[in-house]
């Protein structure tokens, strides 16, 4: 019987001892990291149960935790932002508490963005967060991945900034005057850039390199105020490199370039678009291959007159064709191969650039004929300080460049891709 007390009296205590070993080992184990709420930079709430939409692209995403985040723990990987499947984290930057989520450009527009966050990431206590994840879509239409993408120098999508969405051609904060953004094709707010027609002036840095290449394309969307007439509307140290303009009297739409021809020397040669119908074969210009005919005077009610439309603009080294389009279709076509062989634009070898690289004469210029540094051309009539002059009035849009010729398939392809629903 006093064995039995015994047994039972240790019983009891070691029960007494287990339990509050275990007790203890519960009470140290820290409890889960958990996500208080998601925000961007700007406060927009982003951790609710309905996804929100029309969030910028200029927005970062900002975790707020209960508790304070081991920053070696906060990778891509354990605190993803994805779209499309793809992680598309630049940078992480943990401060306490939060986590601040951006990529490497900005986001896109019209896309759906996931954040995942696991339980690999941890606290400083060593607590693992619990498994969250929530998605919301940014504003604007979706960026239309064109034709031979890795040919695309430069892509800028105006939404809401001038950044050189695909390359390294990002405009300095002072080479941007006056620019606005207003509405696009497509109706969103903030999303094309509006030109004044007086002082407006963005300048593109190192744009010599768009003619680096033997062939090239650009292509924009434009809508021109037809309250103003004459309007520049881009060009690279003017004829010297390539230019686009709008006539006085809205007939004509003109591209001028620069090319290389024999000898190493260079010279400008232009395509315009009137609509007069005429080519080699009846009457016209001895380049002309094509040339669409319309009723007289009337391109710039059909296409450019408080109108949107895509100009893509081509020259093709490998067959010596000039070419522009207008909402996908070809509508001019010059061939130098049918120069007489005496002349030397019958020895042209590609578009060369033969303007001042130095001092800033290499910039592009938006809304006119030539940068404001550095001036090749010094009449006062390409002065873009000089508020009466040919300076563009508008909206611009979806600005991009290749050094390739893209082919007509191409451009129909873009054109149907990137125009407005309606």
């Amino acid at each position: 019987m006093k064995n039995k007390k015994y047994l039972l009296a240790f019983t009891i205590v070691m029960g007494m001892m287990l339990s509050f070993i275990t007790g203890c080992k519960k009470d140290e184990e820290p409890a889960p990291l958990k996500l208080v709420s998601a925000a961007t930079n700007l406060g927009v709430n982003l951790y609710v149960s309905t996804m929100p939409t029309d969030i910028p692209v200029d927005a970062s995403v900002v975790l707020t935790f209960d508790k304070e985040i081991n920053a070696a723990t906060a990778t891509a990987y354990t605190t993803s932002l994805k779209a499309n499947e793809i992680n598309m984290i630049g940078e992480i930057l943990v401060v306490g508490a939060t986590v601040t989520l951006k990529t490497l450009s900005g986001l896109d527009m019209g896309t759906t963005y996931t954040v995942s966050i696991t339980p690999a990431l941890e606290a400083t206590d060593g607590a693992p967060a619990t498994a969250t994840e929530f998605a919301f879509k940014t504003f604007g239409k979706a960026t239309v991945a064109p034709p031979q993408s890795d040919k695309q120098l430069s892509y800028f999508p105006f939404s809401g900034n001038m950044k050189d969405a695909t390359g390294i051609h990002s405009p300095l904060n002072e080479d941007i005057r006056n620019l606005s953004f207003s509405k696009d094709r497509f109706g969103f707010d903030g999303s094309a850039g509006y030109f004044n027609g007086s002082t407006t002036l963005v300048e593109l840095p190192n744009a010599d390199q768009y003619m680096a290449n033997r062939s090239m394309t650009v292509s924009v969307w434009i809508k021109a105020d037809a309250s103003k007439d004459g309007q520049f509307v881009f060009g690279l140290a003017a004829w010297k490199g390539f230019q686009c303009e709008i006539s006085n009297d809205w007939s004509t739409i003109k591209m001028v370039t620069q090319f290389a021809e024999s000898g190493g020397i260079s010279d400008s040669e232009d395509i315009s678009f009137a609509g007069t119908g005429l080519t080699k074969d009846n009457g016209g210009w001895q380049g002309c291959t094509f040339n669409k005919q319309m009723a007289p005077g009337s391109v710039g009610t059909v296409y450019l007159k408080n109108k949107w439309v895509q100009m893509v603009y081509t020259y093709d080294a490998n067959k010596q064709l000039n070419t522009m389009y207008l909402n996908g279709e070809q509508v001019v076509q010059n061939s130098f191969a049918l120069w007489p062989t005496t002349d030397l634009k019958h020895t042209i070898s590609g578009v060369r650039f033969a303007g001042n690289l130095t001092g800033g004469g290499n910039k592009l210029a938006l809304g006119f004929i030539q940068g404001s540094k550095n001036r090749i051309i010094t009449d006062s009539w390409a002065d873009p300080d000089d508020t009466f002059s040919n300076h563009f009035k508008g909206l611009m849009d979806d600005l991009r460049f290749f050094k390739v010729a893209l082919t007509q398939a191409e451009i129909t392809t873009l054109y149907n891709a990137e125009k407005p629903l309606n």
